[in-house]
């Protein structure tokens, strides 16, 4: 049902309010950079790994109150925080993974990104090594869209030689702009799309998902957004009612809003900063990056997924592929879907 009433929370917010607000990226204290290294080292003579780290393991209230701040921010604040100040180079990669899962764990449960049972999800481009690896493992441009999860963040270890931006738009202010002066659209948005699963259903499941995933939903009074444009695009067209002018129409609307200079937020990550969002409430998106012949200019972004039972509600068909939360692991498989092969063949 589409709301009556405009949203009205800390995460509707335009590009002027956010830019008036305060600087965008918020530092490390040293406080808590020191306490992060003591983890390291504390991990380090345990033989302890990225596996391993539970939350129990940071030890410090002063990371635990600082990552306190940021869950409440996504919560009921803002909805998303850039931290800036990790130091990342001469840094042991597998020590920074170790840090950003550990705090990670102080806002939510990790869940595997992919078939591959990932835990922390490596934003670069893979295409020599795979030509049709998923968005994540490209260098092409991404649409606005949300990932499967409550939380998401991205920790720039290295950026790309040119390219790269980061977009970000609050789903919430692209409702209420539609609410404003594209009412109907919402109503298809609301409605909700097939969703093509792209070979990473579990087996034995349909690679569509059985039900409708809503744009927007509304769950106990909050609305929550889903929306990754090729898979509803697939997942119509494999289910036999490919999209409609109405449908196309909606969306198209939809986009232009996330797109618009109002309210999408537009940065580069830097090496050493973080960006943590609320992927239920949030659109975030990429400009196309290239990289350098040398190790230094090949864009690298780690990528945290996160759920958490207290942070929002939500309706159950959020989630795309089922079961416990994420993408489930299957053993031999990669993220790799040759999407074109499955256009020709439906349109055979």
């Amino acid at each position: 049902m589409t709301a009556i009433e405009p949203i009205a929370e800390e995460g509707v917010w335009t590009v002027a309010e956010v830019k008036a607000a305060d600087d965008l990226v918020k530092p490390f204290p040293d406080e808590v950079l020191a306490e992060l290294e003591a983890f390291v080292q504390r991990m380090r003579r345990r033989g302890k790994t990225l596996d391993d780290v539970e939350q129990e393991d940071l030890q410090s209230q002063a990371v635990t109150a600082f990552m306190q701040e940021v869950y409440r921010e996504l919560k009921s604040g803002r909805g998303f925080a850039v931290l800036g100040g990790l130091p990342v180079f001469d840094r042991n990669q597998a020590d920074l993974e170790m840090v950003f899962w550990a705090l990670g764990t102080v806002l939510g449960r990790g869940l595997s990104q992919s078939v591959m049972g990932d835990r922390i999800g490596h934003v670069r481009d893979f295409t020599q090594e795979d030509p049709n690896a998923r968005a994540y493992r490209n260098a092409n441009e991404l649409n606005p869209h949300t990932d499967h999860c409550d939380i998401a963040a991205l920790f720039c270890l290295r950026g790309a030689k040119s390219g790269g931006v980061s977009l970000l738009s609050s789903a919430l202010s692209v409702h209420n702009t539609l609410l404003e002066h594209d009412p109907d659209a919402l109503d298809v948005l609301y409605e909700g799309f097939y969703y093509h699963r792209r070979g990473e259903e579990q087996p034995g499941d349909d690679p569509v998902s059985p039900y409708r995933v809503p744009v927007f939903s509304n769950t106990e009074g909050k609305v929550s957004s889903r929306w990754v444009k090729p898979f509803a695009e697939l997942g119509q067209e494999s289910r036999g009612e490919p999209m409609n002018d109405r449908q196309t129409w909606a969306i198209q609307s939809f986009l232009d809003a996330a797109n618009s200079d109002v309210l999408q937020l537009r940065f580069v990550l830097e090496p050493g900063q973080i960006l943590w969002f609320n992927n239920l409430t949030h659109l975030h998106a990429r400009t196309a990056f290239e990289d350098g012949d040398d190790y230094e200019n090949r864009g690298h972004l780690l990528r945290l997924w996160l759920d958490n039972d207290d942070f929002r509600p939500k309706s159950p068909h959020l989630d795309i592929y089922g079961g416990d939360g994420g993408i489930g692991y299957q053993a031999g498989k990669k993220p790799s879907y040759d999407e074109a092969a499955e256009w020709d063949k439906l349109r055979s």
